[in-house]
């Protein structure tokens, strides 16, 4: 699936904040949405150690490395499309994660805004990632 948003309204949404089902509202709206949709497999801490990680094939990452792994800087677009599936990640293997842009905006079919509600989704968990950087 390929999100179709010109850019300039995309900005200016992401931008400001906009979200039109309240999660932006909720300062710490990133965080149960990692909680509950990466916490999982990630943990709570964000360190590769969460619940099912003994049922998986492959170690999960520790994600409070990802600045400290690409020279200083938090690669934000990068956790986007890893997040959302833009971006396919070779120890997914056949997307074993799941491909959490398509999940929001299935989740929002019926909504206003879906596509940028769903990329505004995934922006906060990449956000609320990113404090979570060593």
């Amino acid at each position: 699936m390929k999100l179709m948003i010109p850019s300039c309204l995309l900005s200016c949404v992401l931008s400001v904040g906009v979200s039109p089902t309240g999660w932006a509202a909720d300062s710490d709206g990133g965080k149960k949405m990692y909680l509950q949709y990466c916490g999982s497999c990630h943990g709570k801490d964000a360190k590769g150690n969460g619940s099912v990680t003994r049922y998986l094939k492959i170690k999960v990452p520790d994600l409070t490395l990802l600045t400290r792994k690409n020279k200083g800087i938090y690669p934000l677009d990068d956790v986007m499309a890893t997040i959302d599936g833009r971006r396919l990640v070779g120890a997914h293997g056949e997307r074993d994660m799941p491909v959490w842009g398509e999940a929001f905006t299935k989740e929002l079919e019926e909504k206003k805004y879906t596509e940028l509600t769903a990329l505004l989704r995934t922006k906060l968990i990449a956000e609320y990632l990113s404090t979570l950087q060593k």
